[in-house]
């Protein structure tokens, strides 16, 4: 198998249809193989990975960006709820853009002993 073959959609399919039937992983509506903070679910990713990773003679990490690529890898625990709610704050605040320039502000023009 060349470098990126591994990396075509059914060819990686073929190689995960086995590894699911195996470790008796189900469609729950979160991803094909989802990850949470449950031990068994971590588990049985990691088995995933390396069988994938062994068997296409790619390094772990690339098999699992691949698979995160394609929706196939829904792994929650990278997910922070902070971060998710501080960006929320910003976006419907609009703090990124302001009423006043720099050239016009008053503030800008002290600070910076601009006149």
């Amino acid at each position: 198998m060349n470098d990126r073959q591994w990396m075509n959609k059914e060819t990686l399919a073929e190689h995960l249809a086995p590894l699911l039937e195996h470790y008796e992983v189900k469609w729950r509506g979160y991803g094909i193989i989802y990850v949470d903070h449950q031990d068994e679910n971590i588990q049985i990713a990691e088995k995933i990975l390396y069988r994938l990773s062994t068997t296409l003679g790619v390094p772990a990490s690339q098999v699992r960006s691949r698979l995160v690529e394609l929706g196939w890898l829904n792994d929650a625990r990278h997910v922070s709820p902070v971060r998710n709610e501080a960006l929320r704050v910003f976006v419907e605040r609009d703090f990124w853009s302001t009423d006043t320039s720099e050239e016009d502000d008053e503030e800008m023009d002290d600070d910076y002993g601009r006149d």
